[in-house]
C-alpha cells in the first residue's frame, strides 16, 4: 500500500522520500534521517510546485508517482493508520491525531486565498524583514464565525492581539492554537470548547483587512508565554507551521 506521509512522520518510508527528493535535485539538499521536518516539508513543497502538484506538503499517490516510485510499498513510518480506498492514511506520532475523526478545519468553507504562499503563509517576511510570520492567514471577511478545529480547554481569556483585534488561546490535545485577530468582545467558546463548535468571529485590522491569524505550538504541557523578545519569529520555541495541519484539516469541514 502507498504511504501518505506529511510533516512529523518518522520511519523508512521518510528516507525513501528523501533518497528520491535528493535523486530528483531539490533546491534543498536533505539529511536521509527518516524524519519528515520542516527542510522536507519544504522540499517536498518545492517539488510539488514545479511538478504541477498542489504544494500543500502532504505526500500521497500523486507525489509518489511524480517521484517516480513503480511499486506500492507498505509503510512503517507511523505506529497507526488507517486505511482507505486502498490507500494507508497515517497518524503522526507527536502526541496528537490529525485525522478526520479528531479534528476540523475552523471554517465551514476554505478561504479564496491559499496560506502557504505569499504573506499569509508562516515564516513570511515581517516588519521589513526584520521577524518573521508566526503563523498562517486564513482571509474571510470581518464578522466570519471561527469554528474550534476540536475538543479543547481554554488557557487564556481573549487578550488585545494588534491592531484592534484579539486573540484567544486554546489547548486541543497536546497542542496549542491561538486563534489571533479575532473581534473584540466576540469570544463564545466557555472554558472548554467542542470540535465545530462557534467560538469567535473575524475581526477587522486597523489597515480594512480581516482574517483569522492562526498559530500552532506543540508542547501542550508548557504554561510558557507564547510571544517572546527574542528569535526570528518572536515566539515560543515550540512554535510550528500550521500549514501540514490545516492541509489535513481542511479535508473535514464543520457542519453547519
Amino acid at each position: 500500500m502507498v504511504a501518505t506521509l506529511w510533516m512529523y512522520a518518522k520511519g523508512n518510508d521518510v528516507v525513501k522520500l528523501q533518497q528520491l527528493l535528493n535523486r530528483h535535485s531539490s533546491i534543498l539538499t536533505l539529511v536521509e534521517d527518516g524524519f519528515f521536518g520542516q527542510n522536507t516539508y519544504l522540499a517536498v513543497k518545492i517539488f510539488q510546485r514545479n511538478s504541477g502538484l498542489d504544494d500543500d506538503g502532504i505526500v500521497g499517490l500523486k507525489t509518489w508517482q511524480k517521484l517516480g516510485l513503480q511499486e506500492p510499498h507498505t509503510n512503517d513510518s507511523l505506529d497507526s493508520s488507517k486505511v482507505t480506498n486502498g490507500v494507508a492514511i497515517e497518524t503522526p506520532n507527536f502526541g496528537v491525531t490529525e485525522t478526520d475523526e479528531e479534528f476540523c478545519f475552523p471554517f465551514p468553507k476554505l478561504p479564496g486565498q491559499s496560506w502557504t504562499n505569499g504573506g499569509r503563509q508562516f515564516g513570511a517576511s515581517r516588519a521589513g524583514g526584520t521577524r518573521k510570520h508566526a503563523g498562517c492567514d486564513l482571509i474571510f471577511p470581518s464578522g466570519t464565525p471561527i469554528y474550534a478545529v476540536a475538543d479543547g480547554m481554554l488557557l487564556q481569556n481573549p487578550y488585545p492581539f494588534y491592531s484592534g483585534t484579539y486573540a484567544v488561546e486554546i489547548k486541543h490535545g497536546n497542542i496549542i492554537l491561538r486563534y489571533g485577530e479575532i473581534a473584540p468582545c466576540s469570544y463564545t467558546g466557555g472554558q472548554t470548547v467542542k470540535k465545530g463548535q462557534v467560538i469567535a468571529k473575524v475581526g477587522l485590522l486597523h489597515s480594512g483587512s480581516s482574517m483569522l491569524h492562526l498559530e500552532i505550538y506543540t508542547n501542550g504541557a508548557s504554561s510558557a508565554s507564547l510571544s517572546t523578545h527574542a528569535g526570528d519569529y518572536r515566539r515560543r520555541s515550540d512554535l510550528t507551521d500550521p500549514a501540514p495541519y490545516l492541509n489535513v484539516w481542511k479535508n473535514n469541514l464543520p457542519k453547519l
